[in-house]
């Protein structure tokens, strides 16, 4: 496996941990470190095997879990903005 050796440490690690599948585990791991290796991965040529997928599948829920919070707190801040323009309607008159 000359691509594993070729990869850092800190790589080497993310996917040790991310192969334990313990949620706790996985919970601690850095979204920004999860970015680095994967481009880490496809520079060194470690794009293809399961590990690598599994990477990939922890990114993008964190990325969709992400979107959805931002998704809902603007949808708390429109209808806050409704409640205040309906409330300054009726004050006002």
């Amino acid at each position: 496996m000359p691509a594993w050796e070729s990869l850092s440490e800190r790589t080497q690690d993310i996917y040790r941990e991310l192969g334990t599948r313990n949620p706790k585990i996985i919970k601690k791991l850095k979204t920004k470190h999860l970015e680095s290796a994967i481009r880490e991965s496809q520079f060194v040529g470690y794009d293809d095997g399961g590990a690598y997928d599994w990477l990939i599948f922890e990114y993008e829920r964190r990325k969709g879990q992400k979107n959805w919070r931002l998704g809902f707190a603007g949808v708390m801040v429109g209808i806050i903005g409704v409640i205040v323009a309906v409330i300054a309607l009726y004050s006002g008159t």
